[in-house]
Protein backbone atom coordinates (compact mmCIF):
# COMPACT_ATOMS: atom_id res chain seq x y z
CA UNK A 1 0.00 0.00 0.00
CA UNK A 2 1.49 3.24 -0.56
CA UNK A 3 2.30 5.77 1.94
CA UNK A 4 -0.22 8.31 2.63
CA UNK A 5 0.63 12.15 4.25
CA UNK A 6 -0.49 11.82 7.84
CA UNK A 7 1.57 8.17 7.49
CA UNK A 8 4.95 9.74 6.46
CA UNK A 9 5.34 13.15 8.24
CA UNK A 10 8.82 13.82 6.57
CA UNK A 11 8.66 17.46 7.54
CA UNK A 12 6.67 16.99 11.23
CA UNK A 13 10.07 17.22 13.39
CA UNK A 14 10.92 20.54 12.14
CA UNK A 15 10.42 22.51 14.73
CA UNK A 16 12.63 25.91 13.62
CA UNK A 17 11.40 29.38 13.59
CA UNK A 18 8.97 29.61 10.68
CA UNK A 19 8.45 25.94 9.95
CA UNK A 20 5.30 24.89 9.20
CA UNK A 21 2.68 23.50 11.29
CA UNK A 22 2.66 19.16 11.24
CA UNK A 23 -0.39 19.13 9.56
CA UNK A 24 0.67 21.75 6.94
CA UNK A 25 4.03 19.89 5.96
CA UNK A 26 2.08 16.35 6.04
CA UNK A 27 0.11 17.78 3.57
CA UNK A 28 3.16 19.37 1.50
CA UNK A 29 4.75 16.16 1.92
CA UNK A 30 1.91 14.24 0.38
CA UNK A 31 1.47 16.62 -2.82
CA UNK A 32 5.31 16.08 -3.42
CA UNK A 33 4.32 12.44 -3.15
CA UNK A 34 3.09 11.90 -6.72
CA UNK A 35 1.49 8.83 -4.52
CA UNK A 36 0.17 11.50 -1.85
CA UNK A 37 -1.40 13.25 -4.30
CA UNK A 38 -4.08 10.87 -5.35
CA UNK A 39 -4.40 10.40 -1.72
CA UNK A 40 -5.17 14.18 -1.20
CA UNK A 41 -7.30 14.11 -4.28
CA UNK A 42 -9.04 10.85 -2.55
CA UNK A 43 -9.72 13.36 0.81
CA UNK A 44 -10.69 16.14 -0.54
CA UNK A 45 -13.02 14.31 -2.69
CA UNK A 46 -14.46 12.66 0.46
CA UNK A 47 -14.87 15.50 2.47
CA UNK A 48 -16.14 17.47 -0.09
CA UNK A 49 -19.26 14.59 -0.32
CA UNK A 50 -19.39 14.29 3.27
CA UNK A 51 -20.09 18.04 3.93
CA UNK A 52 -22.01 17.93 0.37
CA UNK A 53 -24.54 14.94 2.55
CA UNK A 54 -24.41 16.71 5.42
CA UNK A 55 -24.66 20.01 5.36
CA UNK A 56 -28.07 20.47 6.79
CA UNK A 57 -26.63 19.60 10.14
CA UNK A 58 -23.43 21.74 9.25
CA UNK A 59 -26.14 24.68 8.65
CA UNK A 60 -28.21 23.60 12.09
CA UNK A 61 -24.79 23.89 14.15
CA UNK A 62 -23.75 27.46 13.17
CA UNK A 63 -27.42 28.64 13.80
CA UNK A 64 -28.14 27.13 17.55
CA UNK A 65 -24.21 28.25 17.75
CA UNK A 66 -25.13 31.56 17.12
CA UNK A 67 -28.53 31.99 18.84
CA UNK A 68 -28.01 29.62 21.96
CA UNK A 69 -25.53 30.72 24.76
CA UNK A 70 -25.63 26.99 25.69
CA UNK A 71 -23.82 26.58 22.80
CA UNK A 72 -21.75 29.75 22.10
CA UNK A 73 -18.75 27.32 22.62
CA UNK A 74 -19.19 25.23 19.37
CA UNK A 75 -17.53 27.89 17.18
CA UNK A 76 -14.41 27.13 19.42
CA UNK A 77 -14.96 23.71 19.45
CA UNK A 78 -13.56 22.58 15.64
CA UNK A 79 -10.66 24.89 15.95
CA UNK A 80 -9.54 23.26 19.34
CA UNK A 81 -9.77 19.85 17.42
CA UNK A 82 -7.88 20.69 14.72
CA UNK A 83 -5.11 22.16 17.78
CA UNK A 84 -4.95 18.16 18.87
CA UNK A 85 -4.53 17.22 15.45
CA UNK A 86 -1.70 19.28 14.86
CA UNK A 87 -0.43 18.11 18.23
CA UNK A 88 -0.97 13.51 16.94
CA UNK A 89 1.44 15.04 13.75
CA UNK A 90 3.59 15.83 15.62
CA UNK A 91 4.56 12.50 17.06
CA UNK A 92 5.64 11.11 14.59
CA UNK A 93 5.62 8.65 12.17
CA UNK A 94 2.44 5.99 11.73
CA UNK A 95 2.83 2.21 10.59
CA UNK A 96 0.84 1.87 7.91
CA UNK A 97 -2.17 -0.73 8.59
CA UNK A 98 -5.17 -1.66 6.77
CA UNK A 99 -8.12 -0.20 8.21
CA UNK A 100 -10.59 -0.47 4.61
CA UNK A 101 -13.26 -2.82 6.65
CA UNK A 102 -13.56 -0.31 9.78
CA UNK A 103 -13.44 2.08 7.42
CA UNK A 104 -16.38 1.04 5.12
CA UNK A 105 -18.40 -0.27 8.05
CA UNK A 106 -18.11 3.40 9.69
CA UNK A 107 -19.25 5.42 6.64
CA UNK A 108 -21.76 2.69 5.85
CA UNK A 109 -23.09 3.64 9.52
CA UNK A 110 -22.44 7.55 8.81
CA UNK A 111 -24.72 6.77 5.83
CA UNK A 112 -27.75 5.45 7.05
CA UNK A 113 -27.90 7.18 9.69
CA UNK A 114 -28.14 10.24 7.71
CA UNK A 115 -30.87 8.51 5.35
CA UNK A 116 -32.65 7.65 8.84
CA UNK A 117 -33.13 11.10 9.63
CA UNK A 118 -35.08 11.81 6.92
CA UNK A 119 -37.63 9.00 7.99
CA UNK A 120 -37.75 9.80 11.55
CA UNK A 121 -36.76 13.20 12.32
CA UNK A 122 -34.22 12.52 14.94
CA UNK A 123 -31.13 15.22 13.99
CA UNK A 124 -28.91 14.26 16.62
CA UNK A 125 -28.47 10.84 15.26
CA UNK A 126 -27.76 12.31 11.86
CA UNK A 127 -25.56 14.87 13.73
CA UNK A 128 -23.53 11.80 14.81
CA UNK A 129 -23.32 10.26 11.84
CA UNK A 130 -21.10 13.36 10.83
CA UNK A 131 -18.12 11.95 13.07
CA UNK A 132 -18.88 8.27 12.21
CA UNK A 133 -18.49 9.66 8.51
CA UNK A 134 -15.26 11.71 9.60
CA UNK A 135 -13.78 8.61 11.15
CA UNK A 136 -14.41 6.56 8.36
CA UNK A 137 -12.82 8.30 6.10
CA UNK A 138 -9.63 8.79 8.10
CA UNK A 139 -9.43 5.07 8.46
CA UNK A 140 -10.54 4.39 4.90
CA UNK A 141 -7.56 5.98 3.36
CA UNK A 142 -5.03 5.93 6.45
CA UNK A 143 -5.75 2.77 8.08
CA UNK A 144 -6.47 1.95 11.80
CA UNK A 145 -3.37 3.15 13.44
CA UNK A 146 -3.97 6.68 11.91
CA UNK A 147 -7.78 6.59 13.02
CA UNK A 148 -6.48 5.68 16.63
CA UNK A 149 -3.76 8.46 16.71
CA UNK A 150 -6.16 11.05 15.35
CA UNK A 151 -9.13 9.46 17.13
CA UNK A 152 -9.63 11.39 20.21
CA UNK A 153 -9.50 14.92 18.00
CA UNK A 154 -12.21 13.55 15.90
CA UNK A 155 -14.37 12.57 19.10
CA UNK A 156 -13.68 16.03 20.58
CA UNK A 157 -16.30 17.25 17.97
CA UNK A 158 -18.94 15.93 19.93
CA UNK A 159 -18.85 19.13 21.90
CA UNK A 160 -20.00 20.77 19.04
CA UNK A 161 -23.20 19.24 18.84
CA UNK A 162 -26.49 20.33 20.55
CA UNK A 163 -28.67 17.83 22.31
CA UNK A 164 -31.88 16.89 21.50
CA UNK A 165 -34.30 19.49 23.32
CA UNK A 166 -36.11 16.59 25.33
CA UNK A 167 -32.68 15.24 26.73
CA UNK A 168 -31.96 18.92 27.65
CA UNK A 169 -35.02 19.76 28.80
CA UNK A 170 -34.56 16.42 31.16
CA UNK A 171 -31.33 17.33 32.32
CA UNK A 172 -31.85 21.07 33.26
CA UNK A 173 -35.50 20.49 34.65
CA UNK A 174 -33.34 18.89 37.76
CA UNK A 175 -30.60 21.32 37.69
CA UNK A 176 -32.91 24.48 38.33
CA UNK A 177 -34.89 23.02 41.12
CA UNK A 178 -31.32 21.79 42.71
CA UNK A 179 -30.00 25.19 42.06
CA UNK A 180 -33.05 26.88 43.74
CA UNK A 181 -33.06 25.25 46.52
CA UNK A 182 -29.76 25.39 47.60
CA UNK A 183 -29.39 28.92 47.09
CA UNK A 184 -32.74 29.24 48.92
CA UNK A 185 -30.85 27.77 51.76
CA UNK A 186 -27.82 30.06 51.82
CA UNK A 187 -29.45 33.02 51.39
CA UNK A 188 -31.65 31.89 54.74
CA UNK A 189 -28.08 30.94 56.19
CA UNK A 190 -26.78 34.45 55.23
CA UNK A 191 -29.66 36.32 56.77
CA UNK A 192 -31.80 36.78 54.15
CA UNK A 193 -34.87 35.77 54.02
CA UNK A 194 -36.23 33.87 51.64
CA UNK A 195 -38.90 31.44 50.23
CA UNK A 196 -38.25 28.65 47.78
CA UNK A 197 -41.19 27.04 45.18
CA UNK A 198 -40.07 25.27 42.62
CA UNK A 199 -37.80 27.43 40.78
CA UNK A 200 -39.39 30.64 42.08
CA UNK A 201 -37.41 32.00 45.13
CA UNK A 202 -39.18 34.91 46.67
CA UNK A 203 -37.66 37.51 48.99
CA UNK A 204 -38.87 40.27 51.22
CA UNK A 205 -40.77 42.90 50.02
CA UNK A 206 -42.16 40.36 47.37
CA UNK A 207 -39.33 40.66 45.59
CA UNK A 208 -39.00 37.21 42.88
CA UNK A 209 -36.28 36.08 41.43
CA UNK A 210 -37.18 32.77 38.68
CA UNK A 211 -34.04 30.36 38.03
CA UNK A 212 -34.64 30.01 34.67
CA UNK A 213 -33.75 27.60 32.21
CA UNK A 214 -31.11 29.37 31.24
CA UNK A 215 -30.10 29.25 34.75
CA UNK A 216 -29.53 26.19 35.72
CA UNK A 217 -26.13 25.52 35.09
CA UNK A 218 -26.34 23.78 31.78
CA UNK A 219 -24.48 27.21 30.21
CA UNK A 220 -21.52 26.10 32.67
CA UNK A 221 -21.40 22.79 32.40
CA UNK A 222 -21.41 22.10 28.77
CA UNK A 223 -18.54 24.44 28.48
CA UNK A 224 -16.51 23.06 31.73
CA UNK A 225 -16.89 19.46 30.44
CA UNK A 226 -15.52 20.34 27.18
CA UNK A 227 -12.81 22.13 29.01
CA UNK A 228 -11.90 19.69 31.44
CA UNK A 229 -11.76 17.28 29.07
CA UNK A 230 -9.19 19.25 26.93
CA UNK A 231 -7.31 19.91 29.85
CA UNK A 232 -7.30 15.75 30.60
CA UNK A 233 -6.32 14.98 27.52
CA UNK A 234 -3.35 17.62 27.66
CA UNK A 235 -1.93 16.61 30.63
CA UNK A 236 0.64 13.90 31.37
CA UNK A 237 -0.72 12.37 34.82
CA UNK A 238 -2.37 9.00 35.25
CA UNK A 239 -6.10 7.50 33.65
CA UNK A 240 -7.33 8.12 37.50
CA UNK A 241 -6.44 11.51 38.10
CA UNK A 242 -8.05 12.00 33.94
CA UNK A 243 -11.61 11.01 34.74
CA UNK A 244 -11.56 12.71 38.54
CA UNK A 245 -10.28 16.01 36.50
CA UNK A 246 -13.33 15.33 33.69
CA UNK A 247 -16.38 14.48 36.38
CA UNK A 248 -15.07 17.63 38.79
CA UNK A 249 -17.00 19.67 36.01
CA UNK A 250 -20.29 18.50 37.28
CA UNK A 251 -19.59 19.97 40.58
CA UNK A 252 -17.83 23.24 39.53
CA UNK A 253 -20.62 24.04 36.81
CA UNK A 254 -22.88 23.50 39.42
CA UNK A 255 -20.92 25.40 42.37
CA UNK A 256 -20.09 28.60 40.07
CA UNK A 257 -24.32 28.55 39.55
CA UNK A 258 -25.24 28.09 42.56
CA UNK A 259 -23.16 31.07 43.64
CA UNK A 260 -24.78 32.91 40.84
CA UNK A 261 -28.02 32.75 42.01
CA UNK A 262 -27.33 33.63 45.57
CA UNK A 263 -25.50 36.47 44.70
CA UNK A 264 -28.33 37.71 42.51
CA UNK A 265 -30.42 37.05 45.23
CA UNK A 266 -27.89 39.40 47.63
CA UNK A 267 -28.06 42.12 45.55
CA UNK A 268 -31.19 42.06 44.85
CA UNK A 269 -32.16 42.20 48.86
CA UNK A 270 -29.06 44.44 50.06
CA UNK A 271 -28.80 46.93 47.04
CA UNK A 272 -30.64 46.83 43.79
CA UNK A 273 -32.78 44.59 41.80
CA UNK A 274 -31.70 46.61 38.94
CA UNK A 275 -28.52 45.39 39.27
CA UNK A 276 -29.41 41.87 38.36
CA UNK A 277 -30.46 42.50 35.34
CA UNK A 278 -28.95 43.45 31.67
CA UNK A 279 -25.85 43.94 31.42
CA UNK A 280 -24.79 43.52 35.27
CA UNK A 281 -26.50 40.09 35.37
CA UNK A 282 -23.73 39.55 31.68
CA UNK A 283 -21.06 40.92 33.88
CA UNK A 284 -21.88 38.54 36.73
CA UNK A 285 -22.12 35.46 34.42
CA UNK A 286 -18.57 35.88 33.43
CA UNK A 287 -17.65 36.55 36.92
CA UNK A 288 -18.97 32.89 37.75
CA UNK A 289 -17.13 31.17 34.92
CA UNK A 290 -13.55 33.11 36.15
CA UNK A 291 -14.78 31.40 39.12
CA UNK A 292 -15.07 28.09 38.28
CA UNK A 293 -11.36 28.64 36.24
CA UNK A 294 -10.12 29.18 39.74
CA UNK A 295 -11.88 26.08 41.08
CA UNK A 296 -11.08 23.99 38.29
CA UNK A 297 -7.25 25.39 38.73
CA UNK A 298 -7.50 24.55 42.74
CA UNK A 299 -8.79 20.85 41.76
CA UNK A 300 -6.27 20.21 40.09
CA UNK A 301 -3.53 21.37 42.58
CA UNK A 302 -5.21 19.33 44.92
CA UNK A 303 -5.01 16.23 42.04
CA UNK A 304 -1.51 16.73 41.46
CA UNK A 305 -0.40 16.70 45.72
CA UNK A 306 -1.86 13.09 45.68
CA UNK A 307 -0.33 11.99 42.64
CA UNK A 308 2.72 13.21 44.18
CA UNK A 309 3.59 15.61 41.35
CA UNK A 310 5.91 18.23 42.53
CA UNK A 311 4.74 21.88 41.65
CA UNK A 312 7.21 23.64 39.32
CA UNK A 313 9.94 25.70 40.05
CA UNK A 314 11.58 28.57 38.24
CA UNK A 315 14.96 28.07 38.05
CA UNK A 316 17.21 30.61 38.79
CA UNK A 317 20.12 31.64 37.41
CA UNK A 318 23.42 30.78 38.73
CA UNK A 319 25.26 34.02 39.48
CA UNK A 320 28.81 31.96 40.03
CA UNK A 321 28.14 30.73 36.02
CA UNK A 322 30.23 32.16 33.45
CA UNK A 323 28.10 34.32 31.35
CA UNK A 324 28.85 33.02 27.59
CA UNK A 325 30.69 34.84 25.31
CA UNK A 326 27.91 35.18 22.56
CA UNK A 327 25.59 37.05 25.54
CA UNK A 328 28.42 39.54 26.36
CA UNK A 329 28.77 40.72 23.08
CA UNK A 330 25.28 41.51 22.89
CA UNK A 331 25.22 43.69 25.95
Amino acid sequence: MSSSPLVTPSRVSARTQGAPTPLVALARAGYDDPAGRVTLLGVLVAFGMLIAMFWPNIRHFVSIWSIDENYSHGFLVPLISLYFANEAARRGAIAMTSGTAIGVTLIALAILGRLATVVVPVGFAGDLSLLLGIAGIVALLFGRAALCRYGFAIAFLVFMIPLPVALYAKIASPLQLAVSQVATVLLNFSGIPALCEGNMITLPGDNKMFVAEACSGMRQLTGFLALTTAWAYLVRRPGWYRMVLIASSIPIAMTANIVRVTLTGVISYRIDPKFTSGAFHTVEGLLMMAFGLVMLYGGCWVLDRIAGVAPRRKQRPNSESPIPSSEVETR
